[in-house]
């Protein structure tokens, strides 16, 4: 009976708040599935998400911690909408409606810090982050030596604290142990309730890539789930498993075939080695493929055969590497990551519809590989 329950996957539905649109806020990175998938290795998350204890009466802040890819952000927004519902109830709903979840990541926080302190109008920042009935802080870690930006959101959070209002943080470990992270916010964020998000393993995997397959409408038999979970690395984060299994559809696509052990052993293949790809190699390969130079797509013509080929380039980097929008943005003459999200989904729409954008994401992706 301890064995049937320690080899048991759970899933749960996972809830969004609704959000408002900052006019530099920087995309959400959250799952393309609707739920959480949950074997041992996420017993803790399962048990808090279903909502079986109240997190803030154990702690405030909630801390999730995890490598890149885990969830955290997911979950920190699943954890933020329960949070405001159990709010409601206690209110008058028909007159206040749902209360209102505030959303930073913690790199658009401290440039809004930065921004109010250049202006010296501090206050409504301060003010918002304080009257907010449910606070998310996103990606602690990215925010590392911005000494002065973490000691106002450390102030901000003891103030939350002392009010009872819940605060939800993610960051990739625990912010103690993050070089550059000052000791106020490290002993704001130690005394609530810790949540660790690990990667889905074993049986949680399997069921995951199934469902991934699912989802984006490609048919995967049990034996194929098998081959390309036992090929992938383990490790890896979701989004990269969500990479291999478009992937294998891309290359049914391309070959105009069902899914075969070709197909993911080419994703396996893929995943394995462009796995250390950077985003300047990118651009170097595209430029070559379309016979232009690199620094032509990082140059600010509008002309539309550069316009397509570094869109591309930008969707390759957001598919193969872990580099942020901000950051491909900076690498492609310095736009803005609207700029690089408007790239990404027009691209992904194109090699959907246009055969000479998919033939070239499919040969430039294997070309990247090897």
């Amino acid at each position: 009976m301890l064995l049937q329950e320690e080899t048991t996957v759970e899933s749960f539905p996972l809830e969004r708040p609704t959000l408002q649109r900052r006019r530099r806020g920087s995309a959400l990175a959250v799952g393309s599935l609707p739920y959480f998938i949950a074997g041992d290795e996420n017993r803790l998350t399962s048990l808090v998400c279903r909502g079986e204890i109240d997190v803030f009466e154990v702690g405030n802040p909630v801390l999730l911690t995890g490598p890149v890819g885990c969830g955290k952000t997911s979950i920190a927004l699943h954890l933020a909408t329960r949070a405001a519902m159990d709010l409601a109830a206690d209110q008058d709903f028909e007159k206040t409606g749902p209360a209102k979840v505030v959303y930073y990541s913690a790199v658009d926080f401290a440039r809004s810090y930065a921004e109010a302190i250049g202006a010296d109008d501090l206050k409504p920042l301060s003010d918002e982050l304080e009257a907010a009935p449910v606070l998310v802080i996103d990606d602690l870690h990215l925010i590392a030596n911005k000494t002065a930006a973490q000691e106002e959101l450390a102030l901000r959070i003891e103030t939350r604290f002392d009010a009872g209002k819940p605060t939800i943080l993610t960051c990739k470990r625990s912010p103690a142990e993050v070089r550059g992270i000052c000791s106020r916010l490290a002993s704001r964020a130690a005394p609530g309730l810790m949540i660790p998000i690990a990667l889905p393993k074993a049986n949680s995997r399997k069921q995951l890539l199934g469902e991934l397959a699912l989802h984006i409408g490609l048919e995967l038999d049990a034996s194929l789930i098998s081959i390309l979970d036992a090929g992938l690395e383990s490790g890896i984060p979701v989004r990269a498993m969500e990479a291999a299994m478009k992937q294998v559809q891309l290359w049914c696509r391309m070959n105009e075939s069902d899914a075969s052990i070709a197909a993911v052993q080419a994703a396996i293949n893929g995943s394995r080695q462009v796995r250390d790809v950077s985003v300047a190699t990118i651009t170097n390969t595209v430029a070559r493929y379309f016979n232009l130079k690199s620094s032509d797509l990082r140059s600010s013509s509008r002309k539309q055969n550069l316009v397509r080929a570094r869109s591309l380039a930008m969707w390759l980097a957001r598919k193969l590497t872990d580099t942020s929008m901000n950051q491909i943005g900076e690498h492609f003459g310095g736009r803005d990551h609207t700029t690089v999200l408007h790239a990404v989904r027009k691209t992904t729409e194109l090699v959907e519809t246009d055969t000479a954008i998919r033939r070239a994401a499919a040969e430039l992706t294997e070309k990247l590989a090897a």
